[in-house]
């Protein structure tokens, strides 16, 4: 029987630990029938890393995206769907293997573009000796990747670490060194590897996001992309990806409070979230103020 599960990735500081544990135990609050979690990275198992049900120990990480081109090597089941530790899940993500069922071996939510796309990860001429073997403009965000392992994965990979290599050679958008998104992208034109041609609202990019709204004990996100206003206010997205900078923000600690009372069986009342959001601001008030104290002792000293 063919094995399905989710990976995750955390490599480097705590933080990266600390926010991975948290997308897993959002992912089983909103799941009724939870699937194998499993989680890449590098350091020895521990209070974090009980909470997957596979541990992968990653040898010499970059502590960066770039860990992500890993993942074409290191999954561990049949079909993977690998989700950015920087999620936060408000529905029951196992609908996503529904929306996966006949992805190609690599695939994201995202959309399939002609080749005179403009707007892409990269535009044909600017990818030297494969634009002749591109076949169509892939545009994505990266928080959610489906891998299925085949001979067809094998040499997408290959192609990767290619693209890795002489990434310097092409022109991408955004990315002036090698990041996950544009070598990934750049790989499915070449292997025909196609996005599900679908994107909002199954995710919301939090740094993309305007007229923000979440309420993670009823499961509800609501929000306007910046880049896609004709398309109003946004509903029903399955999760929220936060990107790693905004996770040590008052908003995304709000949010951490609140699922750690709901894995425990409490659900916050509204005076107590307001109490939490005095006392969140008054510690990273705190943190900042120690961290100027210390900038100015530091230059002192010289």
């Amino acid at each position: 029987m063919m094995s399905k599960g989710f990976i995750t990735i955390a490599t480097g500081s705590e933080q990266y630990y600390r926010i991975a544990a948290n997308l897993v135990k959002s992912y089983r609050l909103f799941c009724n029938d939870p699937m194998p979690f499993a989680i890449a990275c590098d350091k020895e198992e521990n209070k974090y890393t009980d909470l997957f049900d596979v541990v992968i120990k990653i040898e010499n990480p970059t502590n960066t995206y770039l860990d992500k081109l890993l993942l074409p090597d290191i999954v561990p089941f049949d079909e993977n769907i690998f989700i950015d530790a920087d999620c936060i899940a408000y529905r029951d993500l196992n609908d996503f293997w529904n929306l996966f069922e006949t992805a190609s071996d690599f695939s994201v939510f995202g959309s399939n573009y002609p080749l005179e796309y403009e707007y892409g990860w990269f535009r044909q001429h600017e990818v030297g000796v494969l634009s002749d073997k591109v076949s169509y403009i892939p545009d994505f965000i990266g928080g959610v990747y489906f891998l299925r392992k085949t001979e067809q994965l094998k040499a997408f990979s290959e192609t990767c670490k290619y693209n890795y290599d002489t990434y310097h050679d092409y022109r991408f958008r955004q990315f002036t060194d090698p990041a996950d998104e544009p070598i990934y992208a750049l790989a499915m034109a070449v292997h025909n590897e196609r996005t599900i041609g679908i994107n909002s609202p199954n995710v919301c990019f939090y740094p993309h996001a305007i007229l923000f709204e979440t309420d993670i004990r009823n499961g509800i996100v609501k929000y306007t992309d910046k880049y896609r206003i004709n398309e109003g206010l946004i509903t029903g997205a399955y999760m929220v990806h936060w990107g790693s900078g905004n996770t040590r923000r008052d908003r995304y600690k709000l949010e951490e409070y609140q699922l750690e009372q709901l894995t425990r069986g409490r659900r916050p009342a509204f005076v107590e979230l307001r109490i939490m959001i005095v006392i969140i601001w008054i510690k990273n008030m705190a943190n900042k103020l120690l961290r100027k104290v210390c900038r100015l002792a530091f230059h002192s000293m010289k």
